[in-house]
C-alpha cells in the first residue's frame, strides 16, 4: 500500500484527473451496455448484480477522488 501512495504522490495532477477520467468512462460504458430494451440492467442472478454494482459503486468513487486531486492539484499548483 506504501509504494501505490507513493506512485500517486509522484505521479502529474493532469494524469491523475484523465486516469480517473478514464476509471469512471470505462464503469459508465459497461453500465450502459448492461441495460435491455426497457432500460433496465440485467444481471444473471442476484448475487452477481450485487457484487458487480458495488465494485462499481466503489470504482465511482476512486474516479471522483483522483479526478478532484488532479483538477485541485492542476489548478492550484
Amino acid at each position: 500500500m506504501k509504494t501505490l501512495i507513493e506512485l500517486l504522490h509522484h505521479t502529474s495532477y493532469p494524469i491523475l484527473f484523465f486516469i480517473g477520467l478514464g476509471i469512471r468512462l470505462i464503469v459508465g460504458m459497461r453500465q450502459f451496455n448492461r441495460r435491455g430494451l426497457g432500460g433496465l440492467q440485467h444481471f444473471s442472478n442476484y448475487f452477481v448484480g450485487l457484487i458487480t454494482l458495488s465494485v462499481e459503486w466503489a470504482l465511482k468513487w476512486i474516479a471522483l477522488i483522483l479526478m478532484l486531486w488532479g483538477l485541485i492539484g492542476w489548478l492550484f499548483k
